[in-house]
């Protein structure tokens, strides 16, 4: 049963990202490009505007009993920022490789080998004593996790995420909506990634899972079983991102935007740079963009939250650096 509804919710997310074109490289780059490309910027804000009244309310009333990443604030801000760094190397994220691997762009495969790379010597290798050292000091409030609502307390805590939400709901609403013929636009994608990565805590639910969608330490978690022959604890996260690969190919061949196709040699050099950065980044954060932005800011995680925010930092920084750096490379005679 853990194994089917894994499967059916990773391909319903694999497809709602490849008809967005949903990429969390191209949503936080569009906010420090020149011009800006705001779109995608939008559809995830619109997805946390629906995902988290859904996702407090069902915790709420206890039908679903969430793992709350932890506020490490230290691993959050150096994880996030090297992960932002090498999503801007990568010209990707790390659940843009899966999903793009199911629209035929078999480059990725390169990235996907360097990130399990990056993932395994932060959690296993040499890289391990530095995590353990960043993640020491855990902030919590009163014995539990650190969230934004327990940190500021009653009434303060829901009243400024009320009014994050209504700010966001009024910049929605004087957002302009582009029309689009080979992706959604991002109305239709913040409201199909908001509705389903809320209502995906009840499957995660039946298949016995604390958390729905993830990618750090998966592939750790593959060399412990094949190495060590340990077993693993839940198959749900694991099994759910694999799933993305089917659910992205559904959707480009449904929309026409599949293409096989392999890269050049310096794109195949950025890949595996920007795979493995991330991986070494979500491993010290604990938790990637899928993990952090979509499934633990709507938890109001402040792990979750620092971690987005200094992945946006990195963008930025990472951004700015090559834009500095291109003028200075030689040009074609």
């Amino acid at each position: 049963m853990t194994i089917l509804l894994a499967l059916a919710a990773g391909a319903v997310l694999g497809y709602l990202f490849e008809r967005g074109d949903f990429c969390f490289h191209s949503t936080l780059r569009g906010l420090v490009r020149r011009p800006r490309q705001p779109n995608l910027a939008r559809a995830y804000i619109l997805s946390l505007l629906i995902a988290v009244p859904l996702v407090q309310g069902m915790t709420a009333l206890g039908w679903i009993s969430p793992w709350i990443a932890p506020w490490s604030w230290q691993a959050n801000l150096v994880g996030g920022l090297i992960f932002g760094a090498g999503m801007v190397v990568a010209a990707t994220c790390v659940t843009g490789i899966f999903y793009k691997l199911g629209h035929g762009m078999l480059g990725t495969l390169v990235g996907l080998a360097t990130w399990s790379i990056g993932d395994v010597v932060t959690w296993r290798g040499p890289l391990n004593p530095w995590r353990e050292a960043l993640n020491r000091n855990v902030v919590e409030v009163e014995g539990q996790t650190a969230t934004l609502v327990n940190t500021l307390g009653a009434p303060l805590g829901p009243v400024v995420v009320f009014l994050l939400l209504a700010a966001a709901a009024f910049y929605l609403w004087r957002s302009p909506m582009p029309s689009l013929e080979e992706y959604w636009s991002w109305r239709t994608l913040g409201l199909s990634v908001g509705l389903f990565t809320a209502l995906a805590w009840l499957l995660a639910r039946l298949g016995e899972s604390d958390y729905t969608f993830g990618t750090s330490r998966v592939p750790t978690a593959l060399y412990e079983t094949l190495v060590s022959g340990v077993d693993p604890s839940n198959l749900w996260i694991p099994v759910a991102l694999v799933a993305l690969l089917p659910g992205a190919l559904i959707a480009s061949r449904r929309a026409g935007t599949f293409w096989a196709r392999g890269e050049s040699t310096g794109r195949y050099a950025q890949l595996a740079a920007g795979g493995l950065l991330m991986g070494v980044g979500a491993g010290i954060s604990g938790g990637c963009n899928l993990g952090h932005s979509l499934v633990g800011v709507p938890l109001l995680s402040l792990g979750s939250i620092t971690t987005t925010l200094a992945m946006l930092l990195g963008v930025f920084l990472a951004d700015r650096a090559i834009g500095m750096l291109r003028p200075m490379q030689p040009k074609a005679n």
